[in-house]
């Protein structure tokens, strides 16, 4: 099956609104980087609580702009991933696939086995075609309708094209239900929490995946970097990924970036039980997929290595978060 279209976002209309933190509600947040996102003309600024640290767009786009941003077919393409990989999602297919059956193997010893999984943001289906392979049951939720359709037409497995509210699933019907990159692209991520605690069963489980780099002591090293190292020193994959081109800002398409304590703490206000965090790194694939390195990017893939040993050891802030949580077996709604 043919993959989503490849060009470059389509113009939009863009509309903002302010708000104020998600997490604990405070509404005083300070200056954390200007300009870190643009849709045509219009710059998006990120903005940090003073009380509980979440860092997020504000003003950000109101949900008419958001949801023209999901619908164009370049967000699984032109826009994915901007400075970590070099292919885009459908590109890395078979990939995918296969590191999805190794995160499904720790997960059937963290969840005592198969049974039936949701995966909201499932995207082309990647994830949840490995799940299948090994025996799973599997649904998703997809708000970008040609990554629900590309899903549908490669895999048949069911998957609903819009938000998870609207989605047609009985409470309670899932042994697991998975939230991985998606948490940071909505507007209220506690009911987003709810819910998914809802459609799962007494007892089952909750994974969230979360990346958090911008929210990090790691990225504010390498963003003061820029001012001390020469531009050549930090090469053009990394001036991407911390958005320090121009014209490689991108759509504002992660609206929050959490960190660890308000990630936990937002968890536990939506009923769950938490039962483990864990922090780690992004590898970009110009440092990690490619064999002959110049020698400054042999450096720094040392420097991500190390970083990632230490933020697994909870010794460094981490760029990206697994909490995996549980729904009381007791509870109800």
């Amino acid at each position: 099956m043919s993959a989503p279209s490849t060009s470059p976002p389509a113009p939009i209309t863009v509309r903002t609104t302010t708000w104020a933190c998600s997490v604990c509600g405070a509404d005083a947040p300070r200056p954390y980087r200007m300009e870190m996102y643009t849709i045509g003309s219009t710059r998006f600024h990120l903005v940090r609580c003073r009380d509980c640290g979440l860092v997020y767009v504000n003003p950000r786009p109101d949900e008419a702009t958001l949801s023209a941003m999901y619908d164009d077919e370049s967000y699984y393409t032109a826009g994915y991933n901007l400075g970590v990989e070099d292919q885009n999602y459908f590109e890395r297919k078979d990939e995918l696939i296969a590191l999805g059956g190794i995160a499904w193997e720790r997960i059937e010893k963290e969840t005592a086995g198969q049974g039936r999984a949701m995966e909201l943001g499932s995207a082309g289906g990647f994830f949840l075609e490995a799940a299948r392979r090994r025996g799973w049951q599997v649904a998703g939720v997809e708000l970008s309708p040609p990554a629900a359709r590309y899903c549908k037409r490669t895999f048949e497995f069911e998957v609903f094209e819009g938000w998870l509210e609207d989605a047609p699933y009985e409470t309670e019907s899932f042994d697991l239900t998975i939230a991985d990159n998606v948490l940071e692209h909505t507007t209220d991520p506690r009911a987003t929490l709810r819910q998914l605690r809802s459609l799962t069963k007494p007892g089952g489980h909750v994974l969230v995946i979360v990346p958090t780099y911008v929210n990090s002591g790691f990225f504010r090293l390498l963003n003061l970097a820029q001012f001390i190292l020469p531009r050549r020193l930090l090469g053009t994959k990394l001036c991407s990924m911390l958005k320090l081109d121009d014209s490689d800002r991108g759509y504002p398409y992660h609206i929050l970036e959490f960190n660890r304590s308000n990630l936990v703490d937002l968890a536990k206000s939506a009923g769950l039980e938490i039962l483990s965090v864990e922090g780690s790194l992004p590898r970009p694939a110009h440092l990690f997929k490619v064999k002959d390195l110049s020698p400054i990017n042999r450096i720094w893939r040392g420097i991500f290595i190390t970083l990632d040993h230490l933020m697994g050891l909870r010794l460094a802030p981490a760029a990206r978060i697994r909490l995996l949580a549980r729904r009381p077996a007791h509870s109800t709604e």
